[in-house]
């Protein structure tokens, strides 16, 4: 698995390019048709158009007017939010949400610069965005991000610590600074508990601000499967302890007991996320941390081809 064979690495930016580059080396190419660098077809001259365009060896052949098309590269915006809350960093001894994340948001990161786009990178935890980047394309940036995302791939968590939580930013504030028909790409495990049903709700409600400004919109829900939607962790008989790592509340289970409801219960709680994404007409798709991180990049792939 991909996550346990760059476990060696310690350069995070070499590794963030080698899987950048080992996963696809371009990503689009524009259907639209304008004026750039690549003929692409030509097409009868309407009068009234300017006839800077005219094939004017064509006419000399044909006495005939045509227009020369081109494949014109589009440039895009986007936004890769990422999830570093507390209940990102489970499973702490293993693979973590937190770092399937990071890794994921510096290598979409590199696709979009390394295709001359736009990107921003916001960091957002319980207390909101604390920290968000301009939103550009050149390869100074790019590296900023990556020392941005690093303490993060280190599991330094007084990286969340960067700003006071009074000058934190909103998902409402961070959206409105969101320009129309871009895209945005969340990573987060999507975790709402009881108490929680208020943002949750929010949530929802900021995702159809979103659309409404004709942005495109992926989630990407990361969990780790084994334990947390199968509680498989091998105990045998033993009971074990779960603690709640944003509360610090603790219990003992059985976790043979509680599966099938627990599995019910998760199973209920999937199905609406995914009533929610497609009454707002949002791309999901749920990344297990276990599994190579090309399941998730296929998904952003697939997503920003949808875009031409």
């Amino acid at each position: 698995m991909l996550l346990e064979e760059i476990q060696s690495y310690s350069n995070f930016e070499l590794l963030a390019n080698a899987a950048k580059e080992g996963f696809i080396a371009g990503l689009h190419k524009s259907p639209f048709r304008g004026f750039s660098v690549e003929f692409a077809e030509h097409r009868p001259y309407n009068p009234g158009e300017s006839v800077k365009n005219i094939d004017w060896k064509l006419l000399a052949r044909t006495d005939k007017k045509y227009i020369k098309q081109f494949d014109e590269e589009t440039n895009l915006k986007a936004h890769i939010w990422l999830d570093t809350s507390v209940s990102m960093r489970f499973p702490e001894k293993l693979e973590s949400k937190l770092k399937f994340g990071t890794l994921t948001s510096a290598v979409i990161g590199g696709l979009l610069q390394q295709q001359k786009d736009s990107f921003s990178l916001g960091l957002f935890n319980e207390n909101g965005f604390y920290q968000r980047s301009a939103c550009k394309s050149t390869r100074g940036h790019f590296q900023q991000q990556l020392a941005a995302l690093s303490p993060l791939w280190m599991n330094e968590k007084s990286t969340q610590k960067i700003a006071n939580p009074p000058t934190n930013q909103t998902l409402e504030e961070a959206i409105l600074n969101v320009g129309r028909r871009q895209l945005v790409v969340i990573l987060s495990d999507f975790l709402w508990g009881p108490a929680e049903a208020t943002a949750e709700a929010s949530f929802w409600k900021y995702m159809a601000m979103l659309r409404f400004q004709k942005c495109e919109v992926l989630l990407i829900q990361i969990q780790h499967e084994e334990q947390e939607l199968n509680l498989d962790f091998a105990s045998g008989n033993r009971p074990i302890k779960f603690m709640d790592l944003e509360t610090n509340e603790s219990i003992k289970l059985q976790p043979d007991e509680i599966q099938l409801a627990y599995k019910k219960i998760e199973s209920k709680r999937n199905k609406q996320f995914n009533d929610q994404c497609i009454q707002l007409g949002i791309d999901s798709f749920i990344a297990d941390v276990s599994k190579p991180i090309e399941q998730a990049l296929t998904a952003f792939f697939v997503k920003r081809s949808k875009l031409h």
